[in-house]
């Protein structure tokens, strides 16, 4: 990293609620336009005069709220990734949406994990101008920690988020969960309080997510004779292809029937389990998920199962399914399983 690049971020808007205002209806809408004056307007009330050191670069490959983004406008945001020059800046940070945030955020820390310089997704839960917006503190919190970062020479992608009860957490991106119901709180399996890691700056912590990668990749080698298991799981921004939506994701619930699920362009199917790794195998009727594995052996399309670890489970319902060549996936959230599979099917 050249001197000039020390103390300059680059500030990549995709829209959401964190780059919206109120329009004359007093309804929530896109002002991507405002976000940026706004926001480091804000930045710099919050800060002391030494911090004030950093400059702000931007760009805005699409605009749009994130329960509108499509795979379309993730191949016009990853386009625009592929033209940048990383090297230029000590951080990232992608303003999003926060319906969406967990899907971006795994496809970010898919392809973004080794650009060299820590990337912070970024997000809130209110417009900027209301007083409630957890916005401005997410945004000084992740400058703070993309300097932080840069100055140990770290990169990864992580989101800093600040729930409703005022603790802010520090989440892996591809860790990230949705949102629950009635809620507009974040968490992830390992997250981590930011005051905390700040302090103690736990090492084992930030490469958690790298650690799992390498060791999805080494039991994928092991377990699978052609690889297939492995969904790439080594991509970088520069290798990604064209996404299309060609992979099908499916929960399962009392009462689907596979009989109304059309495959037709289907890649690959991912299956949820429920939390015993089990599916309704029993039969071969449209509520036997046997089914659509075998529609899909028939029409070429893979099948994938997700949570389930290939030889350790416990209950008989599963084995068919991995007896007839459900492929399981397992050690991730179904949000990175998802974007994985995305790019393993992508059109190169």
């Amino acid at each position: 990293m050249n001197k000039e690049s020390k103390n300059k971020i680059l500030l990549i808007l995709t829209g959401g609620t964190i780059c919206s205002s109120k329009n004359e209806n007093g309804l929530n809408a896109l002002n991507t336009g405002a976000a940026v004056p706004t926001l480091v307007t804000m930045y710099e009330d919050l800060i002391p005069d030494e911090e004030k050191d950093i400059d702000f670069d931007t760009i805005s490959p699409i605009n749009t709220l994130s329960e509108n983004m499509t795979v379309d406008k993730w191949n016009c945001l990853l386009g625009a990734l592929k033209e940048i020059d990383f090297s230029q800046y000590m951080g990232v940070m992608i303003l999003h949406g926060t319906d969406t945030l967990h899907l971006t955020a795994a496809l970010m820390g898919v392809v973004l994990s080794d650009i060299g310089c820590p990337v912070m997704m970024l997000s809130a839960h209110r417009i900027l101008d209301d007083p409630e917006s957890n916005g401005p503190d997410n945004f000084v919190k992740s400058v703070r920690l993309i300097r932080k970062l840069s100055d140990d020479g770290r990169g990864g992608v992580f989101a800093v988020y600040r729930n409703v009860n005022g603790v802010s957490f520090v989440h892996h991106g591809t860790h990230l969960e949705e949102c629950g119901d009635y809620s507009e709180d974040f968490y992830s399996s390992d997250m981590m309080e930011f005051d905390k890691l700040v302090s103690e700056w736990d090492v084992d912590w930030l490469d958690k997510a790298k650690n799992s990668e390498s060791k999805l990749a080494a039991q994928a080698d092991k377990n699978s004779a052609d690889r297939d298991n492995s969904t790439e799981l080594n991509t970088g921004i520069k290798t990604v292809g064209t996404l299309t939506d060609n992979v099908l994701y499916l929960r399962p619930y009392v009462g689907i029937n596979y009989d109304r699920v059309n495959l037709d362009g289907v890649k690959a199917v991912l299956h949820g389990m429920y939390h015993s790794s089990t599916l309704n195998t029993e039969g071969g009727g449209p509520t036997s998920v046997m089914s659509l594995l075998r529609r899909c052996s028939e029409a070429g399309s893979s099948f994938y199962i997700f949570p389930c670890k290939d030889g350790d489970y416990r209950y008989s319902t599963t084995k068919p399914l991995i007896d007839e060549g459900a492929k399981c996936i397992y050690g991730m959230t179904w949000e990175e399983a998802y974007v994985r599979l995305l790019i393993k099917y992508s059109e190169v």
